[in-house]
């Protein structure tokens, strides 16, 4: 087999199961162990992949500017947002992080909440600034243009000083052994101090970025008290999270 038909082989698999096993590429496509290794190397060097041990998952082909994500996989999105407002009560500290899922949870929050929200968005403080009841307090720092949101040591110094009810983390990727990851390392320092100061955390995933991972780790799966995602995500997949005893919604 040529190596363009095995990497489409690899590729394919990935597809089908979220992750691919070296061991078992070896057998099923009857080349060596180095042959494999090159090949995912390859294939995680231009992209298409993620390494991790023992063989490779997906990595997520995601826009990163913040306006071409706002078109991306609108119906999921607006069904997880729709399960967020629920979790929330009257008088409650809410982190809402940056993130198009997040952004449309601020949207929809019912007028007749009443809370205090720190984001680091200024797409989401935009948004609640409008609110009439909810207490909109924006995280300063610098601004990382490609995403429109505080990131940096200010911004991590701010967080330090609250204590949140819930947290609720917009999600690069998402995998059960590696954890929640980011493509920005600036980014996954914010995220990880979102976490740290709240009592409850929330992980929002549509179905594409699930069982993927980054290069930035945020925290690990286990941290995480719910994962709200979609319909078209895999049930199977799903098990392994709930072995966590993560609440999925």
């Amino acid at each position: 087999m040529l190596k363009e038909e095995r990497h489409q082989y690899i590729l394919q698999k990935l597809l089908e199961n979220r992750k691919v096993v070296s061991l078992e590429l070896q057998k099923e496509l009857q080349v060596s162990d180095d042959t494999i290794r090159r090949d995912l190397q390859e294939l995680a060097d231009i992209g298409l992949i993620k390494k991790v041990h023992g063989g490779a998952i997906p990595k997520p082909k995601l826009p990163y500017d913040v306006n071409e994500r706002l078109h991306i996989s609108q119906t999921e999105k607006q069904i997880i947002a729709e399960k967020a407002i629920d979790l929330f009560s009257n008088d409650q500290v809410i982190v809402l992080d940056n993130g198009t899922t997040n952004l449309l949870v601020a949207k929809l929050l019912p007028t007749t909440l009443k809370a205090t929200i720190f984001t680091n968005s200024l797409l989401i403080a935009q948004e609640l600034v409008t609110h009439p009841e909810v207490e909109t307090i924006m995280l300063g720092g610098k601004i990382f243009k490609q995403a429109q949101a505080a990131v940096g040591i200010e911004t991590i110094e701010s967080l330090a000083m609250i204590r949140a009810d819930w947290c609720l983390i917009g999600v690069c990727s998402i995998h059960p052994e590696i954890g929640v990851t980011s493509q920005s390392r600036e980014e996954s320092q914010v995220k990880r101090k979102m976490v740290e100061v709240s009592q409850k955390i929330i992980a929002t995933a549509t179905y594409d970025k699930m069982n993927t991972a980054e290069n930035f780790l945020v925290c690990p799966t286990e941290h995480l008290d719910i994962l709200l995602t979609d319909d078209r995500i895999d049930k199977a997949l799903l098990k392994q999270y709930e072995e966590m005893d993560i609440h999925i919604l």
